[in-house]
């Protein structure tokens, strides 16, 4: 298959977890139709696609790994990608720099933003910035299947009046990349995980993560962990650790005591398992036992529920969240128990929604209309699915886009001589 005379797609992903992965499955979904895929990434996120790319390429895919430097902003060190990384020595010098810099600031009074996120005014250009690159493109490729929201599909193909592919949803091939392995390590083993939700009743537990961007605060955390613990029901907890500028207080079980209420692991550890950090989210969410899913709604998660048939117990935080949310309580597979980033969870409201969902009639109806969305993602992907046929065509776009700049090249090429 491999050849220099094959079409030939850049996959640039934005350099988050939350898009190399699903960026990555999407280059392997089309190098596996016969595209050649170079997945440009940066140093910093080269760990987390190496191994992926390099067994995809030995099964014969033509896609290879094209690694850039980020470019060197001034400040940072050599090699440093984002100011997070700066060590914690340098926070004085920021700290007199941002004092320089307060008189020459003007107050923002009119920007059309709430005056306690200020940082929502560079949120805005970049957001106006991607939109703006629609009208750039020739159509748009989306991870996302018709049968999920038809009229949003439609709209975009109405308003753009460019194509519109949904090609979803893309997840590793059966057989081939281990789910459980997908960007890190977790601090569980997996057999001891799956041992420990082979012992569980089917669709017992909760699974809780709320995305690898947000950093919840003691009081969310603290407040999450009481209704956990009311709910008297089995959970599986991935919990974030935020970067602190003291390492010595970024371990587990100082995270332990100043977020969670005092002595909860010890109560629930008979029926729980705290995760503290990453976790093999496809894995949980494919187990028999697990039975909802607490969320942030991003929609890499929002699309792993549904294609596992799991009802949401949703917290959407902020972007596109909130109407990801909506989308699955519309199609009656989630609840939603809180809102937006800085809110505070009532614990008596968090043990009611999971006990609804794993427990009582209302989660049995969420779950059937799960279930059927899980078949609904089944079917597009196969042959005479919706999603099986966009991508073929997108596939027969980029051959032929690659066979008419050929033509042109040769052409060109005989004026010339």
């Amino acid at each position: 298959m491999k050849g220099p005379g094959k079409p030939h797609v850049a996959a640039v992903p934005f350099p988050a977890l939350g898009h190399t992965i699903p960026i990555l499955d999407m280059a392997t979904l089309l190098a596996s139709h016969g595209l050649t895929v170079s997945y440009v990434t940066t140093p910093a996120n080269v760990s987390r696609v190496q191994q992926p790319i390099l067994e995809a390429a030995a099964k014969g895919l033509d896609i290879r790994l094209v690694v850039l430097p980020a470019p060197a902003v001034r400040g940072l060190p050599e090699g440093h990608e984002s100011s997070d990384q700066i060590p914690a020595e340098s926070t004085d010098l920021i700290r007199e720099l941002a004092e320089k810099l307060q008189h020459p600031l003007r107050p923002l009074d009119r920007a059309p933003i709430r005056r306690r996120n200020p940082s929502a005014v560079a949120t805005i250009k970049f957001v106006l910035g991607r939109f703006q690159s629609i009208g750039r493109g020739s159509g748009m490729l989306i991870n996302t299947f018709h049968e999920l929201e038809p009229a949003h599909l439609d709209h975009l193909k109405n308003v753009t009046d460019k194509p519109v592919w949904g090609i979803g949803p893309v997840f590793p091939p059966s057989g081939s990349d281990k789910v459980s392995v997908r960007g890190k390590m977790a601090d569980i083993g997996e057999e001891e995980l799956i041992r420990w939700l082979d012992s569980q009743s089917p669709r017992s537990v909760v699974y809780l993560s709320f995305g690898s961007q947000t950093y919840l605060t003691p009081q969310q955390t603290n407040a999450l962990a009481r209704g956990v613990e009311l709910s008297e029901q089995p959970f599986v907890w991935a919990i974030k650790i935020p970067p602190r500028i003291e390492p010595a207080t970024s371990d587990s079980a100082s995270f332990a005591r100043r977020y969670l209420p005092e002595g909860f692991q010890e109560r629930t550890k008979n029926r729980g398992v705290v995760i503290w950090g990453w976790a093999p989210q496809l894995l949980i969410l494919s187990h028999p036992a697990v039975g909802g899913f607490a969320s942030h709604c991003g929609w890499n998660s929002t699309l792993e529920s549904v294609t596992q048939g799991i009802p949401l117990i949703a917290w959407p935080m902020y972007g596109d969240q909130p109407f990801n949310s909506k989308l699955i309580a519309d199609l009656g597979a989630g609840i939603q128990f809180c809102q937006y980033r800085d809110a505070i969870p009532n614990a008596e409201r968090v043990k009611e929604v999971i006990r609804r969902v794993l427990i009582e009639d209302k989660g049995k109806e969420m779950r059937k209309s799960a279930e059927k969305m899980k078949e609904k993602a089944r079917i597009t992907v196969e042959d005479g699915g919706s999603s099986r046929a966009d991508l073929q065509a997108f596939v027969n776009v980029v051959r032929e886009l690659h066979t008419k700049l050929g033509k042109n090249k040769k052409e060109r090429s005989h004026k010339c001589c």
